[in-house]
């Protein structure tokens, strides 16, 4: 695996390849990389010739524990390791994206757009408890007009249903125990799924039943049937539909999702 720093090169690296008719493939990331970033790796790398990992923060501060980092994802199959220095990914760029009505989301998009545009992959890998991440890079990518492929790759996951390696591991055990409950809410509506109910008001009904188990400590945002390709919000079960629930422990920020398919 090769590690590059600057714009330029990843942009002559991805032109080779094209050039080659090879298929791009990118993660993005910020950094800190852990097993679940292993298996959107493993996929990618599966899947295309190229397989970039980026390690951009949308502060522009540097990353850190960059020898492991490299370790998993050189492990994982990527290719090349983009790790722009601290500041603009392109000398002098002014671009700054906002999503409609997500001024929050503002450093998230503009990174997605700078990395999507500077690389213009075939296919981005995000993980499936990051369906937040993958509709922004949708919605970048549909914004800018870049013929990119945003594709979702189930997480692994603790014996508790957490995904891996995700800041869960820094609660308390009575937290985490508090978190689980959404892994936990999530699966007994699949199960409902199965066992034929076809209601979104009572597959969401369930789900908060069981997100209201934990108790205070879990404190629920969100609990939504949306399109799992344009995110809208669906109340008819006649089409695949994505359970998405967002919530909070302490100042942890919990979300993750289902993809429901009726029989």
């Amino acid at each position: 695996m090769r590690v590059i720093v600057t714009a330029e090169e990843v942009r002559h690296q991805v032109a080779v390849a094209h050039g080659r008719g090879d298929r791009v493939g990118l993660v993005p990331t910020r950094g800190e990389l852990h097993e679940g970033h292993t298996s959107l790796f493993k996929t990618a790398h599966a899947q295309c010739d190229l397989v970039i990992c980026t390690i951009v923060r949308p502060d522009s501060t540097p990353a850190f524990h960059e020898s492991s980092d490299e370790q998993v994802a050189r492990d994982g199959g990527a290719h090349l390791l983009w790790r722009p220095m601290p500041g603009p990914l392109v000398q002098g760029a002014r671009i700054q994206v906002t999503p409609r009505g997500q001024p929050e989301l503002t450093g998230l998009a503009t990174a997605a757009a700078q990395q999507l545009g500077i690389i213009r992959p075939d296919v981005v890998y995000a993980g499936e408890d990051h369906y937040d991440h993958a509709r922004l890079l949708r919605d970048v990518a549909r914004d800018l007009l870049l013929d990119v492929e945003v594709r979702v790759v189930p997480t692994p996951r603790d014996p508790d249903g957490l995904p891996v390696g995700s800041a869960t591991r820094t609660l308390s055990p009575a937290r985490r125990a508090a978190a689980a409950a959404v892994p936990r809410a999530l699966d007994a509506v699949v199960d409902s799924v199965a066992a034929g109910e076809r209601s979104l008001f009572r597959l969401r009904a369930r789900a908060e039943a069981h997100l209201a188990d934990a108790g205070a400590a879990l404190d629920v945002d969100d609990v939504s049937t949306v399109d799992p390709d344009s995110f809208q919000p669906i109340d008819v079960f006649d089409r695949p539909v994505l359970l998405v629930v967002r919530a909070h422990v302490g100042d942890v920020e919990l979300v993750d999702s289902r993809l429901l398919t009726a029989p």
